[in-house]
């Protein structure tokens, strides 16, 4: 089990809890944790961290609130629920030794490969305290201690390492085993090498979604997704690869935009010629429309050439009849 902690002395209650919700999957009543909160909505957790900060005097580089992550190994005997609940115990236990009387929320985070683990945002100041909590470097250690041995003596299934209360003679004994795990985790790493290459080819060589679906299958591969995170599973082991443990986001990306081109393309080819079809139909009606106005213009002219011939020949003839006259 591991146990960081980190201060923070801005008021950043907001940026953390969203970042502590946002990366958890939310899928049991194991993943979000309270102490101390009347409010049950995101917005009013956020405003009673806040209010409860304002009862605390501002001084120089003092603390507001304390990020802190709570970490497990995930074992071969649990499933993920089990562990999840006796993470939240673990938890409850922590906070009631490190800091009873604070506000505290957390969320779990269970996208690892390997572990299981616990973001908690504590206020530095008890409830309505117009102080910090005062905890001394002991006092955070023994509640760390206390709570490791409380996990190794209850929850012997988690298989968990003594770390933070290891005696010497244990830390040389977990050195060596840690040696050896290094040495296990080489074939494993080998795995995870072999699947960045087969992927990183599929995206290369893919020209289409239909391509790309057909080349996964062929190399017993699958892809899933779990909110906005994107992964791949080899089918004769099961195992999970996340597209970002991969480092492969920039190749996904590059592949995505790579086949949607030809898409964009003909979009843009089909708009072209629509407009041209739109021009030509345009300039068809000018001519139709112009030729029409010759034709109004000859048939106009014919019809004043026929009046003013009719005027002449019966000026012409009233001339005649006059000289008759005469």
């Amino acid at each position: 089990m591991i146990i960081k902690s980190m201060s923070r002395k801005t008021k950043s209650f907001s940026q953390l809890y969203h970042y502590m919700k946002s990366g958890s999957s939310l899928s049991s009543e194991y993943d979000v944790f309270r102490h101390n909160l009347y409010a049950t909505q995101d917005k009013d957790i956020v405003r009673e961290f806040l209010n409860n900060a304002r009862f605390v005097k501002s001084r120089k580089n003092g603390n507001y609130l304390f990020h802190e992550v709570i970490s497990i190994t995930k074992s071969s005997k649990l499933t993920l629920a089990e562990e999840k609940q006796r993470l939240l115990d673990i938890i409850q236990v922590y906070v009631q030794k490190r800091c009873d009387r604070n506000l505290v929320a957390g969320y779990l985070h269970d996208e690892k490969d390997n572990n299981v683990h616990y973001h908690l945002m504590i206020s530095s100041n008890e409830v309505d305290s117009p102080v910090n909590q005062r905890l001394t470097k002991f006092e955070f250690d023994k509640a760390k201690r206390e709570t490791e041995k409380y996990v190794i003596a209850t929850y012997p299934e988690l298989e968990q390492d003594i770390l933070i209360s290891a005696t010497s003679k244990q830390r040389k004994t977990h050195q060596s085993n840690k040696a050896s795990e290094v040495k296990r985790r080489g074939g494993r790493l080998e795995k995870r090498e072999n699947v960045y290459k087969t992927l990183n080819s599929i995206f290369a060589q893919s020209k289409s979604m239909q391509n790309f679906f057909a080349r996964l299958a062929q190399n017993n591969i699958q892809m899933y997704n779990r909110g906005k995170a994107i992964g791949f599973i080899t089918l004769e082991d099961g195992k999970k690869y996340r597209l970002k443990t991969l480092k492969l986001e920039a190749e996904f990306k590059e592949f995505e935009t790579r086949i949607s081109e030809p898409e964009h393309s003909q979009k843009e080819e089909d708009k072209k010629r629509g407009q041209a079809a739109e021009k030509n139909k345009q300039t068809q009606s000018s001519h139709t429309t112009s030729q029409t106005s010759s034709q109004r213009s000859v048939t106009e002219l014919e019809r004043r050439k026929a009046q003013a011939e009719n005027i002449r020949k019966q000026s012409h003839n009233k001339d005649r009849d006059r000289g008759k006259e005469h």
